[in-house]
């Protein structure tokens, strides 16, 4: 009886140390998507007060043609582009690799408006893009490392009206979005909003 006792007490124990690193990638997954829903809540202030506590002091943000702006050159062109109420946007982790203090996330946001288009009419106007970002765990909670971005798609009423990757040339700007054309990144789109 005794060694049934042991022998369950061993499996549960082996199954409990097996769980742990799942249990774990969920709740830095948790806590991620968290500091990714208040940094959006953050970078729709266009305050640099509410944005800084989000992002390490060496932050850095590179967009699709490999230019890389710093925390203060993100802020002071985000202050830029009013707040649109009308933009529904979400962030989705596609994944999450944690290497001691450092979490490395693939994740995509989806953003979409209505804007009147040169012919009158309104139109549906969405974005998708995929970031690779890194999180720094430190004494004040998740702080974003870097956000870069490696694909983005425009779309119109529903159709592709252009893909652009990482390397690609870019288009001149001139349209709306967040920093470097729709995300912060964070938000850092408008976080990788």
């Amino acid at each position: 009886m005794k060694r049934r006792h042991s022998a369950r007490l061993m499996l549960s124990a082996a199954l409990a140390c097996a769980l742990l690193p799942g249990l774990a990638h969920a709740d830095t997954k948790s806590d991620l998507e968290a500091r990714y829903a208040a940094l959006k809540t953050a970078m729709d202030t266009r305050e640099p007060d509410d944005i800084k506590p989000f992002l390490t002091p060496d932050f850095k943000r590179t967009d699709l043609g490999g230019n890389s702006m710093n925390a203060d050159d993100m802020i002071e062109r985000l202050a830029n582009i009013p707040v649109d109420p009308s933009r529904k946007s979400t962030n989705t982790i596609t994944s999450v690799t944690v290497n001691g203090q450092t979490a490395e996330v693939e994740q995509r946001q989806d953003a979409s408006d209505n804007r009147q288009g040169r012919d009158g009419e309104t139109h549906q106007i969405a974005m998708s893009e995929l970031s690779h970002d890194t999180w720094v765990q430190t004494d004040k909670g998740w702080l974003l490392k870097s956000t870069e971005t490696e694909q983005m798609t425009i779309s119109r009423d529903g159709q592709v009206v252009r893909t652009m990757k990482k390397g690609d040339p870019m288009p001149p700007r001139g349209g709306r979005g967040g920093p470097g054309g729709g995300r912060m990144g964070p938000p850092p789109s408008d976080g990788n909003n």
